[in-house]
């Protein structure tokens, strides 16, 4: 039998996973637990799967507040009981700002949010992409896809659907059909690097999908990453554009120039987790173990509760014991 916990004891646990409607998430995300009455009791951050956890709450009701760029605030309540019912599970969707460029953009102003240009775009258009994002977020993929492939067909020149489409496709591993609306979003919005951020890490997916065909055909793969990435960074210095380069740079057996891209993501974004273990990946290749360790150690620390630690453990251990 289970003790009763007294209803004053700092034991309970508030735990879920942010769910974000794109390809994969990347970032750790920062989420506030607060007490309904006003106190902010814990800051905690996610691991790269969106799995967050805050411990030693008091029996009571919270709100978990997670705010993240380029989607809507989400405030939800949660009450945490004692004894059995102090570990509460709550899943968090995200739902995306839509921005989409506008055609008589200037320098600086570039995307406006979609319900102010509804007008541009037949009304039914507008409103399948809405339901296919909501479609997305239930998780039917398949329902959302439908209803994007019925916005284009009304609306050709709609940069977000061919961008949401294209995330979908590369989830689904339709790799061609993927290339073409990323390749479409970034011919209608030429200012967002986004399309070609994604771009070059479908190509990172293809090659590894296709390994078994040889050494030449990943390679022409990779270079087509390469080449999407660089383009990205030429409009847009970002820390996942630098992070897929040098993850493709790293696949492509081009160490020197990986490290170098994996850093300067890493300097942009000293959360990203996933850059941590590329770069170590990169070190283990080389043999410098010391600064392998270094970054897995970095990882562990930033990833308290990550899903994989007891792999990052394990790899830790084997880098330990050839530095010995």
């Amino acid at each position: 039998m289970l003790g009763q916990a007294p209803p004053n004891a700092a034991n309970g646990i508030i735990r879920g996973q942010i769910l974000i409607p794109s390809v994969r998430s990347y970032d750790r995300i920062p989420v506030i637990v607060q007490r309904s009455d006003g106190p902010i009791v814990a800051r905690v951050f996610s691991d790269t799967l969106g799995n967050y956890e805050a411990r030693g709450l008091t029996v009571g009701n919270y709100l978990v507040i997670v705010n993240v760029d380029g989607y809507d605030e989400v405030q939800q309540q949660v009450g945490v009981g004692a004894a059995t019912f102090g570990a509460v599970t709550v899943n968090i969707p995200l739902r995306e700002k839509v921005i989409i460029a506008r055609k008589d953009s200037v320098p600086g102003d570039d995307v406006v949010d979609v319900t102010e240009l509804g007008r541009n775009y037949p009304k039914k258009a507008v409103q399948d992409y809405d339901k296919a994002r909501e479609e997305l977020r239930k998780g039917n993929d398949a329902r959302s896809l439908e209803l994007l492939v019925s916005a284009i067909k009304l609306a050709p020149d709609f940069y977000t659907a061919h961008y949401t489409l294209g995330r979908l496709y590369q989830k689904t591993s339709r790799f061609r059909e993927a290339e073409s609306a990323y390749r479409k979003a970034a011919q209608l919005n030429p200012r967002m690097p986004e399309p070609l951020v994604n771009l070059g890490s479908l190509f990172i997916d293809e090659a590894a999908a296709r390994e078994k065909e040889g050494k030449e055909v990943v390679g022409k793969i990779l270079d087509s990453a390469l080449d999407a990435l660089e383009e990205s960074l030429k409009i847009k210095r970002t820390a996942m554009g630098y992070y897929f380069l040098g993850t493709a740079n790293y696949k492509s057996t081009f160490d020197e120039e990986a490290e170098t891209n994996l850093k300067q993501a890493l300097a942009m974004d000293p959360r990203l987790g996933a850059g941590q273990l590329m770069l170590a990946n990169v070190y283990m290749r080389q043999r410098r173990w010391r600064s392998a360790l270094e970054r897995l150690d970095a990882y562990l620390t930033e990833n308290p509760n990550a899903p994989d630690r007891a792999q990052i453990q394990e790899t830790r251990a084997k880098v330990l014991a050839r530095m010995r």
